[in-house]
């Protein structure tokens, strides 16, 4: 007759000698009997082992020795293990480093004239020194300099793309050298950028607040002459956009952030209304969504916020960035007021979402109505916004001019 308490037998976990009843038994791949808190998975092979074994943080997952050891790259600038099937390193020229290629995307310099790859800590190459020239290379990316004095730690750049039609090649490049005493400064200088039609370059500018942009008179001088002097267009073309980077230093936890992006995906019409142009493949407001268990789409902010290597770039808002926030979906214009409402509508969605509470979204303030009621009443530092949110509601996004900056 079998014993009755064969089934109630405890047994002991290998690693912490907890007992065990034969429901709470577990077995690694080693055949080791643990408890559940002893035990362990790689979330890449899915081998089993115990706590005590050897495990690594890879790509945000729990690695096993081996999977680490044979399948995974290190990146020395940005301290990060990464999955080696998704990722390759890549040599720095005069850097005895290995880079992902995220932070080679982002920290590395090209120089055309000698085809090499440089580290950005001073923007331009050390053997062609090639900083004093007036258009960059796309990668170009100078250590940003501050412009005013910002509490929160809010500071914006804008990158304004324009094109200059079939303009003559001398004429362009002249048009190009008075950016120079701009440059100087660090208020602002030139890229080059392939997607503009025709001849044209890329306009960033270093970090400023919101009130220096509003002093930054010479930067608007500079806008204005191409536009009426050599004929620079942004509004006007297909290949032109304004893009506004927010220092994520403005916000002051992950809830804020979460709440930022809210307010401008939950609000994508109104957004594409004041911006002057629809959905864009450069500028998507539908990667938010997605799949459930079901594979039923829901909105789903977590790799906008920490997953920020696995959401798309080409988005409204692009989180891929180490240091800023990029607002991507302005249609391109060359007009002072519709650049400043761009910079007023980050900061103001900045503003609006640092203090709200939990129980202040579940009643429904991160609703535009809300929003725009809030920019009503500090209309006085945002008035480039607030006169473009009172015409909204005649704005159709079936007509192709929309709401002209």
């Amino acid at each position: 007759m079998p014993n009755e308490n064969e089934d109630n037998e405890l047994v002991e976990c290998d690693e912490c000698s907890q007992q065990l009843g034969q429901d709470d038994i577990l077995t690694t791949s080693e055949g080791n009997t643990v408890c559940n808190d002893c035990i362990r998975m790689c979330e890449h092979c899915e081998w089993s082992g115990t706590i005590d074994d050897s495990w690594h943080t890879v790509s945000d997952e729990l690695w096993c020795e081996g999977c680490w050891e044979n399948e995974s790259v290190y990146c020395d600038r940005c301290d990060y293990t990464y999955n080696g099937d998704r990722v390759s390193t890549n040599h720095i020229n005069g850097v005895d480093e290995r880079w992902c290629e995220y932070c080679y995307s982002d920290h590395a310099v090209y120089c055309e004239d000698c085809d090499e790859y440089y580290a950005d800590d001073d923007g331009s190459c050390p053997s062609c020194n090639n900083s004093g020239r007036t258009i960059h290379q796309y990668s170009y990316k100078p250590n940003p300099v501050f412009h005013g004095v910002e509490p929160n730690g809010l500071y914006m750049g804008f990158e304004l793309e324009m094109s200059f039609g079939r303009i003559s090649t001398a004429t362009f490049n002249f048009a190009a050298t008075k950016v120079l005493p701009l440059q100087q400064s660090n208020v602002c200088y030139l890229k080059s950028d392939a997607s503009i039609e025709d001849m044209g370059f890329e306009l960033v500018t270093h970090p400023h607040t919101l009130y220096s942009y509003e002093q930054a008179t010479p930067l608007w001088d500079f806008i204005e002459d191409m536009r009426a002097n050599y004929n620079a267009r942004s509004w006007d073309t297909d290949s032109c956009g304004l893009h506004v980077h927010v220092s994520r230093s403005a916000f002051k936890s992950g809830a804020h952030t979460h709440r930022f992006l809210t307010l401008i995906y939950k609000n994508p019409k109104e957004m594409m209304k004041l911006a002057g142009r629809k959905n864009s493949r450069y500028a998507q407001f539908s990667d938010v969504y997605q799949p459930d268990e079901w594979g039923i789409p829901r909105f789903n902010l977590r790799n906008k916020i920490h997953g920020k290597h696995y959401t798309e770039r080409y988005s409204a808002v692009n989180t891929q960035n180490d240091y800023t926030l990029e607002l991507r979906f302005f249609r391109g214009t060359m007009a002072r007021a519709g650049i400043m409402s761009a910079l007023e509508l980050t900061h103001a969605a900045t503003e609006y979402t640092r203090n709200l509470s939990l129980a202040d979204v579940k009643l429904g303030m991160l609703q535009w109505e809300w929003f725009a009621s809030w920019v009503e009443a500090n209309n006085g530092i945002y008035p480039n916004l607030y006169i473009k949110m009172s015409k909204i509601q005649k704005v159709s996004l079936e007509n192709r001019e929309m709401l002209n900056a």
